[in-house]
């Protein structure tokens, strides 16, 4: 044993170590492996981001609430009238100021979808805007009779 260690605690000679040869499909082999750890980190990383995605859009679904009931009867009706006004104002010249008034609406509604408001702010919102349609409907179906009615924001 004392002989080991004589020979250890002599000088480091690196002629004497063994010589490896390695096998000739070595290389081939440690490059195989490491493409197949790039494609199974590449399917990790797009498979969770897929499931990020998924739970992203879970979370937003169930944070949107629904379209409240009372008031998709007055959004169809809005669509039904700004239709009909549509062709009308394809036929003669629109009143802007009538229009601007819808825009105002249209901004009211949007800020209260977006703080989710109830159908009871929705639904008054909704009638306006039907009315001023209405009016403007009337206004493009008699043009000669002036003012068809006031209608009030």
């Amino acid at each position: 044993m004392h002989d080991d260690i004589s020979r250890l605690s002599g000088r480091f000679d690196p002629h004497r170590l063994p010589e490896f040869a390695p096998d000739r499909g070595l290389w081939p082999r440690v490059l195989a492996a490491h493409q197949r750890q790039v494609r199974w980190r590449r399917w990790q990383r797009g498979a969770g981001l897929a499931a990020a995605s998924v739970v992203a859009g879970l979370a937003l679904w169930t944070v949107q609430p629904p379209p409240q009931p009372g008031s998709l009867a007055f959004q169809r009706e809005s669509q039904v009238l700004e239709r009909e006004w549509q062709n009308l104002a394809a036929q003669r010249r629109a009143p802007a100021a009538e229009l601007a008034r819808v825009r105002v609406i249209d901004a009211s509604l949007q800020a209260a979808y977006d703080r989710a408001a109830s159908v009871d702010e929705l639904a008054p919102l909704w009638q306006r805007r039907n009315e001023v349609l209405r009016g403007m409907i009337a206004q493009l179906q008699a043009p000669e009779a002036g003012v068809a009615g006031v209608t009030r924001i």
